[in-house]
């Protein structure tokens, strides 16, 4: 059967400023700015022939052109009000999604949908777009205002959970942005102790001091139902990101693995990830999608999903996924 084009909306809250263009990829630039929430919409085409052999080759291919074909702010109060009736809607957790690095809102957009549609969180998430350059040259950059950001996370963080009601909030950071998610909670729990902030803490590939993570992971911990980390060995921009800073990343196996209790870490670095840096795998490889998918729908602990296996390193439970023949 053909594919269909297909559209998804994606409501975002954006620290980005505002530039005079009008055109929906380039309406919100890389500086620093005021919050601004809307509604952006993505579309799907799929690409004639790359679609059919797109799935049988072990690496990834696009098989469909990707665009932020639409975008209309709306008010925050707007937000909050639709997130008060989520209780209601009785289709699942709320989860917020916060991107890493050299991301543009454009991409932000687009990734966010993607992860949306790959894991069947229609009318489930939220987007939290910090001010990223979208420059592979600019990271200090975006570690500087990543840390500008947190003040503005950490409020948005408790106002959903505020707002939801009886309805549990979920929230997913993948490389940078999980730093800004662990330093956003840490200073929530830090001015509430011993208060549920979040039900599932979910790190992807997480660019996060490994020590300073396991410093902080006391305090965090009082603060969610359950912390889960995804880790692999053959992440590029990691161990990138380890040569700049001289200390280990929290989101790296191998030899570098940091295994700590009250966190549920999963180790992907046996299965194909389907990109040369490693990194994208919550978006591209379909066992780690699969994986999320039962974690963020069912809220299944890591022993009870299908595609891990229990390992056991100083004497501590982590969980292998396992390669598919």
């Amino acid at each position: 059967m053909e594919r269909q084009a297909t559209s998804i909306a994606v409501p975002y809250v954006t620290l980005r400023n505002r530039t005079k263009s009008s055109t929906p990829s380039d309406y919100y630039g890389g500086s620093r700015g005021q919050l601004h929430t809307g509604i952006c919409t993505v579309s799907f085409s799929p690409i004639w022939g790359l679609d059919e052999i797109a799935g049988s080759i072990p690496f990834y291919i696009p098989d469909e052109a990707i665009e932020l074909t639409d975008l209309q702010e709306i008010e925050l109060d707007k937000l909050y009000s639709e997130i008060a009736q989520f209780p209601d809607k009785n289709i699942g957790n709320i989860v917020i999604y916060i991107h890493g690095y050299n991301i543009d809102f454009e991409k932000s957009c687009r990734r966010s949908a993607l992860f949306q549609r790959a894991l069947g969180l229609h009318d489930r998430l939220l987007l939290f777009s910090w001010p990223a350059e979208g420059n592979m040259l600019k990271y200090t950059w975006d570690e500087a205002d990543l840390v500008w950001s947190v003040p503005h996370l950490a409020q948005f963080i408790e106002e959903v959970g505020k707002r939801a009601g009886n309805c549990k909030v979920d929230l997913v950071a993948h490389s940078l942005g999980a730093r800004g998610a662990m330093q956003a909670l840490a200073r929530l729990a830090y001015n509430k102790p011993a208060t549920t902030i979040l039900n599932e803490l979910v790190l992807i590939a997480p660019d996060i001091d490994s020590e300073i993570f396991s410093q902080e992971l006391p305090v965090i911990k009082s603060s969610v139902n359950r912390i889960t980390v995804y880790v692999s060995e053959n992440d590029s921009a990691l161990r990138l990101s380890q040569e700049v800073h001289g200390y280990p990343r929290l989101g790296q196996a191998g030899g570098d693995l940091n295994i700590l209790e009250g966190v549920e870490t999963i180790d992907i670095s046996d299965i194909n990830t389907r990109r040369i840096s490693g990194h994208l795998y919550h978006l591209f490889s379909p066992q780690v999608i699969e994986d999320l998918t039962q974690l963020l729908h069912t809220g299944e602990a890591a022993s009870k999903r299908n595609l891990l296996k229990e390992t056991i390193h100083n004497d501590l439970p982590y969980w292998r996924m396992k390669a598919v023949e």
